[in-house]
């Protein structure tokens, strides 16, 4: 059976986190954004280690990471408080794209990933995203911006073909969504929200799914429906959630950038039909045909609800 009971030091911590992203977004001045930023580091710390189970190597690393993000963030606000607006841009947005894990200093997300807890990695992959990628669309010019989407699609969908680990998986598959996220957060904020609750949605089920493999009988049978879910949401294939929000992305999108996002849509396509299938035939395995028919209807079905949901609302 399946146990949901929260210790108290992680509600404390997730309320931190969550404010400090909420203040950080919410900021009219850099050191109300930067401070956000720091509330959301020291609570999520807590919840990648809470009860010291996991290595601390990620959480080590993670702080030194984010802690050189947030310095040359601090330094970029005080050059530009002295007028040198094209250095404290410059650092800024270093610390920025530091903190975010986009590219071009991206390279220490999958490593840490690799070795987190299921909770600490989606986490990291959604909601630790939101600040960062909200300030660098502020402060970074379109142009770089444009550079930052396609090479992230590009990293994302080649990276994660020959990858085993299902977090590094995931790691690569987040670059070809933050592309998504990116270009829609440079043309509407609304489509931006929309996009990153498909997104957080699809991988809070997978993930969950993927934690409760090999346990009970019942859990198993969840774990199945919930990755089929998430995964199917994350893929984007019509007429499933995830393809409805990509849909929203492209229609607000006015940029030849949205080329790039869907290349690395269709590349990234190959490592999730190998996973869905391995996933499928482990079931098939597993399961009796009347008990797979059955989680499999459910999974499919709450898909295309979901989606026709979304596109009724917009006609």
């Amino acid at each position: 059976m399946v146990s949901f009971v929260v210790s108290p030091m992680k509600l404390v911590s997730l309320g931190v986190m969550l404010i400090g992203t909420i203040l950080s977004v919410s900021s009219e001045e850099m050191v109300g954004v930067w401070l956000g930023l720091e509330l959301n580091l020291y609570g999520f710390l807590v919840i990648m280690n809470p009860d010291g189970h996991y290595s601390p190597e990620p959480c080590v690393k993670y702080f030194v990471v984010q802690s050189t993000g947030s310095i040359l963030m601090l330094v970029g606000f005080v050059t530009l408080m002295e007028q040198h607006v094209v250095s404290g841009l410059v650092m800024s947005s270093a610390g920025t794209v530091l903190k975010s894990g986009v590219f071009p200093l991206h390279s220490w997300v999958p490593s840490i990933i690799k070795n987190s807890s299921w909770l600490a990695s989606g986490l990291m992959l959604t909601w630790q995203k939101v600040a960062p990628l909200v300030f660098l669309s502020m402060i970074m010019p379109s142009k770089g911006l444009w550079v930052v989407i396609v090479l992230m699609a590009g990293i994302g969908a080649v990276g994660g073909l020959n990858q085993n680990s299902v977090r590094v998986m995931s790691v690569y598959s987040s670059f070809v969504h933050t592309s998504w996220m990116l270009l829609g957060l440079t043309w509407s904020s609304v489509v931006f929200v929309g996009y990153f609750a498909v997104y957080s949605l699809s991988v809070g089920l997978f993930f969950y799914g993927c934690s409760m493999m090999n346990k009970t009988s019942m859990g198993g049978q969840i774990s199945s429906a919930a990755s089929g879910m998430g995964l199917l949401m994350l893929m984007g294939m019509p007429p499933f959630l995830g393809f409805l929000a990509k849909v929203l992305v492209f229609l607000m999108s006015g940029s030849a950038v949205i080329v790039a996002c869907i290349m690395g849509s269709v590349i990234s396509l190959k490592f999730y039909i190998d996973f869905f299938y391995s996933m499928v035939m482990k079931s098939l395995v597993d399961k009796n045909k009347a008990e797979f028919k059955i989680m499999w209807s459910m999974v499919i079905g709450a898909n295309l609800a979901g989606g026709a949901l979304i596109l009724v609302s917009f006609i």
